[in-house]
């Protein structure tokens, strides 16, 4: 069973899973990159079942100390020394509202556990934040350790399961007991995309990053290393025609999966099918797509596969960081990357593997000492935050992060207005001359505190009812992780013609509904459509027939267009180095015109929604905000944004004069 695992088309499909990770987390356009990781994984039970079964047919039993061992040389050594690195670098480098995640990452990925840590941080695979995290990766690596745990038992079990002791016997039980176990683990994976799945809303993150919801990767790996005989007698005809499928599949699912379309699910059966298929006509013959597989370069990046995956991620996040808004520093990065991954396989991960003397206790105490620098590492960039939060800079930057009233006071909710219970969204004086209401998403939150103030100022009561990531429109949001977006709406306008509140002022990031491809929108006579055109329709009919409602019934309605913010291209501040936080480089003007492009649509929309109500008026905050050329994201010490789609605190208040002017024009009483 050695050559199975020393073949040079494995090392090549290492390389091909390597190269296309690498290119996902490089930003390249290879939007199914991360699929590369799946293609590991099948790898990995091929390769393990078949040096578990070298033992079982040799000596009917596992050897679990000598198993054990060389999973610790191999794995642990290279991880210590990149996590002890990484960590010493994120001291500096790491974008700065990441750290402490980025540290306790870190520390669980020494105590092979980054997937339990990341389902316990709720953070999913391709939300933005994850992105910033730059041990992000090691979940795979957690998984694979946790495969190791319990695999071998199961497999000798399966082995010791056979009537018979002939390899056949052996064999045939031990691939019926893991297929059976890879087909539950199947279902498990598969059933956690619907929406009735059993763990709700974090069903999804548990399908990705769970072991139980990928063992089966594992094991279709694994079912095909126990049946490898059957397959070395494939006609070449036949191996042939199997490796160019299975290639195929692999490249297919790169270029057309993305993280949009409810991945992971019957679509990982594409890298995961494919490497087996190249895996199983390899096993044959040397054709297909085999002698590309075996090239030298191929295998030379298959033999650094390990030690790549290791340094590619965090150093891309930190030129991300280092680097703001430079289009090549992450591909810069994934390619510089190989040093590190070079310098680590050929003098700790290949010098630790081969050397015939570590054994025993020697082993024990390596994976402790691993283990404990690790750990180390991780509690030091873990306390730098709070070494460097005397500088008045740092304390700037984490002023700029504060959340707004509305989530500080709990206004956020999809309980809609009228149904809520307390006082605590509504901000009251002595002898009011009405109630004026602030309604809409997180992008109506961003104001709370310029309306607020300039409200009670001009002598209303104010209240505020948000819900993020839903409009105030009675529509359905599809593709979010808010639910319950049309009750919202639909709940809120029956309570506001209820109250009749002196002015109601509605704000929402529309372009964010429009122009998010994932995001499809539904309303009560409509279907849902990610279709722009027929989302700006639907909108703009929703917006028409609510402020007619509410005019009808002699209320006021102010509609805020979005105010213009950071096009996506630039840098997200959040995502800003620590280094360059220091040195105040985070904050730079960003081009009017570009951000008037991102929110044009939405403008358009709304002004036309608006044009023939006779008691609406739409408001822009665009020249409060912006020269005519450009938009500072920092006017003096007043950091200007809070993250790419939100102004911060002190960025709002300089708006309060603006809110004064509109609650004391157009409120009523």
């Amino acid at each position: 069973m050695n050559k199975i695992v020393r073949r040079g088309d494995i090392q090549g499909l290492r390389a091909v899973a390597i190269l296309l990770v690498v290119m996902f987390h490089a930003g390249l356009n290879v939007p199914g990159g991360f699929t590369g990781v799946d293609v590991f994984f099948a790898i990995s039970g091929f390769v393990i079942t078949g040096v578990l079964l070298a033992d079982l047919e040799s000596a009917d039993a596992i050897d679990f100390p000598r198993f054990y061992a060389r999973r610790v040389k191999r794995l642990l050594p290279a991880l210590a020394l990149m996590l002890a690195v990484v960590s010493l670098l994120g001291i500096v480098a790491s974008p700065v509202v990441s750290q402490r995640i980025e540290a306790e990452n870190g520390a669980w990925a020494a105590l092979f556990s980054a997937n339990v840590y990341l389902l316990r941080l709720g953070t999913g695979y391709f939300d933005v934040s994850a992105s910033l995290n730059g041990l992000l990766h090691t979940w795979t690596l957690a998984v694979e350790e946790q495969f190791y745990v319990v695999f071998p038992v199961l497999l000798l079990i399966g082995w010791k399961l056979a009537a018979r002791r002939r390899r056949t016997a052996g064999r045939a039980t031990a691939a019926a007991l893991v297929l059976a176990i890879s087909l539950l683990s199947f279902i498990f994976y598969n059933t956690l995309g619907f929406a009735s799945a059993p763990f709700g809303s974090d069903s999804v993150r548990v399908a990705f990053f769970s072991s139980p919801s990928r063992a089966w990767e594992f094991g279709l790996g694994a079912v095909l290393a126990l049946v490898i005989p059957w397959f070395t007698q494939l006609k070449r005809s036949v191996a042939a025609s199997l490796s160019i499928l299975g290639g195929g599949a692999i490249v297919l699912g790169a270029a057309v999966i993305d993280g949009a379309d409810g991945f992971p699910g019957l679509l990982a059966l594409l890298p995961v099918g494919g490497a087996c298929a190249l895996l199983a006509a390899g096993t044959a013959h040397r054709v297909g797509v085999y002698p590309v597989l075996a090239t030298r370069p191929m295998v030379w990046i298959g033999n650094l596969s390990y030690s790549w995956y290791l340094w590619h991620w965090p150093l891309i996040v930190y030129a991300r960081a280092l680097w703001p808004g430079s289009g090549s520093a992450a591909p810069a990065a994934a390619v510089a990357s190989l040093l590190p991954a070079w310098v680590s396989y050929r003098f700790v991960e290949n010098p630790i593997r081969f050397n015939a003397g570590l054994r025993g206790m020697r082993v024990v105490m390596l994976a402790v000492v691993c283990i404990a620098v690790g750990l180390s590492a991780s509690l030091a960039l873990y306390e730098s935050p709070h070494l460097l939060s005397t500088a008045t800079a740092i304390q700037e930057f984490g002023r700029a992060r504060a959340f707004h009233a509305d989530l500080t006071h709990g206004c956020d909710s999809t309980v809609p207005l009228g149904q809520r219970s307390g006082q605590q969204c509504v901000w009251t004086v002595p002898h009011p001359r009405g109630n004026v209401v602030l309604i809409g998403d997180s992008n109506a939150g961003h104001f709370t505190e310029p309306f607020v103030r300039a409200a009670n100022h001009a002598g209303y009561s104010a209240t505020v009812a948000t819900s993020s990531a839903c409009p105030f429109l009675p529509l359905d949001v599809h593709g979010s992780r808010q639910a319950g977006c049309r009750a919202f709406g639909r709940g809120s306008l029956v309570g506001l013609l209820a109250v009749k509140p002196a002015l109601v002022i509605a704000a929402a990031r529309t372009s964010w509904y429009l122009e998010t491809e994932r995001i499809a929108l539904a309303s009560d006579d409509t279907p849902p459509t990610r279709d722009q055109v027929d989302k700006a329709r639907m909108w703009g009919a929703s917006l028409a027939a609510y402020v007619r409602r509410l005019n009808g019934v002699g209320i006021p309605v102010v509609v805020v267009h979005e105010a213009l913010m950071p096009p996506t291209a630039p840098n997200d501040p959040t995502g800003c180095a620590v280094i360059r936080v220091l040195l105040r480089r985070c904050e730079r003007s960003f081009s009017r015109r570009a951000a008037e492009r991102e929110r044009a649509l939405s403008l358009t929309t709304e002004m036309r929604a608006i044009a023939g109500a006779p008691r609406t008026w739409g408001v822009d905050f665009a020249s409060d905000l912006c020269s005519r050329r450009s938009c500072p994201e920092a006017r003096g010490p007043v950091l200007m944004y809070r993250d790419r789609e939100h102004l911060s605190v002190a960025g709002a208040l300089t708006l309060t004069s603006r809110f004064y002017r509109i609650v004391s024009a157009r409120a009523r009483g």
